[in-house]
């Protein structure tokens, strides 16, 4: 497994797979983020976003192969934190529908899913083409399963070419939950993807973050989500453990996965709707988008 940072100031960053513990340089297909300086990649079915459009539609245009008389298609979805996850063969296959995964083997689009706290999680099975990007926030934990089968089940597609990136999403420093949701977590995923958890009266965390040594996040959000439904023992909940347990049951090999650690609670180069709105749903936070293809 390799564990890697987004050390980007622009307003995206693309980065490769991996396969057999390399970065796979040469291979034209990718993943990517948006950044929180590029603006909300907010998306909607009756919304307009021109600043989102221009930037998808700039990513598109560096393609290696770009050429100005092909249609290349983004493909977006509205999110609704869910295992739904579909294999399409154009744009059109998913417009007006609801979701929280794409796949496909047609080189020519461009999967594209948002995400703020949550994680996104790329795949890209290389024998047969198939690539695509969903959405695992905790409600819908256990969508890389669903992504596995669909893959198999429609393309054939062979775990043991299968290379899968865990995106930034917000960590167990920044993620702290009720006793209920840490119950769940533990009973259907993995018992140490949840800890017990105490703060400071400042809210801030004293353990270290296992891979960059670095003392980490201020868990903004934190007492207001938790005070709100009356309930004060604290868990962190680890989304990175809970996906990791579930491609090693799918036989995904561990070095074909590559795990950002940058936690979108801590860092502020992207958007996180806990440190941006301290829980409160009313409040506006930037969106990231995340998106994979033949780019670069």
């Amino acid at each position: 497994m390799k564990h890697i940072t987004l050390a980007c100031a622009d307003r995206y960053v693309v980065k490769p797979f991996y396969a057999d513990g390399k970065p796979l340089f040469t291979d034209p297909f990718r993943w990517g983020m948006t950044l929180k300086k590029a603006g909300s990649m907010r998306f909607r079915w009756d919304e307009t976003n021109e600043a989102r459009d221009g930037l998808l539609k700039e990513i598109v245009s560096k393609r290696s192969d770009f050429q100005e008389n092909v249609r290349y298609e983004i493909v977006p979805l509205e999110l609704i934190h869910s295992k739904t996850v579909y294999a399409v063969s154009s744009a059109g296959d998913v417009y007006g529908l609801q979701g929280d995964g794409i796949l496909t083997a047609n080189a020519l689009l461009m999967p594209v899913l948002t995400a703020a706290d949550c994680m996104p999680i790329f795949f890209y099975e290389r024998e047969r083409g198939v690539f695509g990007v969903v959405h695992s926030g905790w409600k819908g934990t256990g969508i890389v399963t669903e992504a596995i089968a669909v893959m198999r089940e429609t393309y054939g597609a062979d775990v043991k070419y299968l290379s899968v990136a865990l995106g930034p999403h917000i960590r167990s420093c920044c993620y702290v939950v009720d006793e209920e949701r840490a119950s769940y977590f533990k009973k259907n995923f993995c018992d140490d993807c949840v800890r017990e958890y105490e703060a400071d009266e400042n809210g801030y965390a004293h353990t270290e973050s296992g891979y960059t040594g670095k003392s980490c996040g201020r868990l903004l959000g934190t007492e207001t989500l938790l005070q709100s439904t009356g309930k004060t023992k604290r868990y962190r909940l680890s989304l990175e453990k809970a996906n990791l347990s579930l491609l090693e049951a799918a036989g995904i090999r561990d070095e074909n996965i590559a795990v950002c650690d940058d936690c979108t609670g801590c860092d502020e180069r992207f958007g996180s709707f806990r440190r941006e709105t301290g829980g409160d749903v009313q409040k506006p936070f930037t969106v990231q988008a995340a998106f994979c293809g033949r780019i670069r």
